[in-house]
């Protein structure tokens, strides 16, 4: 029951998080679904809309699709096996190498107009190492990823540090399997109009330790969701609030019986034996408006009959697919109205 109401604590997030147009400024391509083409190897970050990079040829962060191809395609990855946080799409890039090696990868986005100098703005995203495979170099953790606000982008040597010091600084050691939710306010000190995420500074200044793996070479992260909105609370620049993995806001009590919710299993076996034969959501007080499980490259495997959103792992024709990994998108209307759409996968075992 803890899982559902964190899920509607952050459904509230986004809810919040996307009436940034009333105030102007949004981040351009937050969920990284407008691309100019499906990317169909690595390192192809150009892309992307909205987002740049930090003018060196080194500094070649990766973007994925659920209908991409080769290295380009989702869920499963070069680095790991990723699904959407929503959408169709991911970013990520290596934070660092090994080490010692001092190597970096950066991300930049754009704001679609200049933030209001002494304006107080909440920004909100996601961030998973995701399941790493027997062929992964990913595996290290790593402490002291920054958040840099600027008016342009950044200007990185090769696949040296930046040096400039971040306006928000994840302490921790960030390594999760899980999607993360990062969050924090922070006073806009100019018109800024990027922001840029990585460890800054040398690998001296903060820890990077093997989490996964018996020889990983780099910390890679992938990252979903930035969304920005004005803060709902006044902070000071010396008094800004942070949330993170290492330390999360409280979460209000939320009574089930009133409020919307849902929770979709990530795995089940249709085999015949009356127990977990369906893949089925769970919701409260919710319309499911539409549900669909596609395969991997796309193909949609099973599409919402009325309002009974179970598969049986069953192809269109009636024929049963294949084990493995499957990707479902969810569109749910709550009483008041709000539409939700999330993602994810799921994993069918025969």
């Amino acid at each position: 029951m803890k899982r559902i109401a964190l899920l509607v604590s952050i459904f509230w997030i986004l809810s919040f998080a996307g009436q940034t147009h009333l105030w102007g400024q949004v981040i351009v391509n937050g969920g990284f679904e407008s691309l100019a083409a499906l990317p169909t190897t690595t390192g192809q970050w150009s892309l992307a809309t909205g987002w740049t990079s930090t003018g060196s040829s080194m500094n070649t962060p990766d973007v994925f699709h659920i209908q991409g191809a080769g290295g380009g395609d989702l869920p499963e990855t070069p680095v790991a096996i990723v699904p959407p946080y929503q959408g169709m799409a991911v970013g990520g890039f290596m934070a660092c190498g090994e080490p010692g090696t001092n190597r970096r990868e950066y991300i930049t986005g754009t704001f679609s107009s200049p933030l209001l100098a002494g304006e107080v703005y909440q920004m909100t995203f996601r961030m998973t190492n995701g399941e790493l495979t027997a062929f992964s170099e990913g595996g290290l953790g790593i402490s002291n990823l920054g958040m840099h606000f600027s008016m342009g982008p950044l200007q990185q040597l090769g696949a040296a540090p930046l040096v400039e010091v971040p306006h928000f600084t994840l302490s921790p050691v960030f390594h999760s399997r899980e999607w993360e939710t990062i969050s924090f306010t922070f006073v806009a000190q100019a018109a800024w109009t990027h922001f840029t995420w990585g460890a800054f500074g040398f690998d001296g200044e903060r820890t990077i330790s093997i989490e996964e793996g018996s020889d990983p070479s780099m910390a890679y992260c992938f990252v979903d969701a930035f969304a920005l909105s004005l803060a709902d609370n006044e902070v000071t620049a010396d008094e800004e609030e942070v949330r993170g993995p290492g330390s999360k806001p409280q979460l209000e009590t939320v009574d089930l019986e009133t409020e919307a919710s849902w929770f979709v299993p990530n795995a089940f076996t249709p085999n015949g034996d009356g127990e977990n034969d369906v893949f089925e959501p769970v919701w409260n007080n919710i319309t499911v408006k539409r549900f669909e499980v596609f395969t991997r490259w796309g193909e949609r495997v099973f599409e919402l009959n009325g309002q009974q959103a179970a598969w049986d792992g069953s192809a269109p024709d009636g024929s049963p697919v294949e084990p493995g990994m499957y990707i479902w998108q969810l569109e749910l209307k709550e009483a008041s109205g709000k539409t939700i759409s999330e993602s994810g996968a799921i994993t069918l075992i025969r």
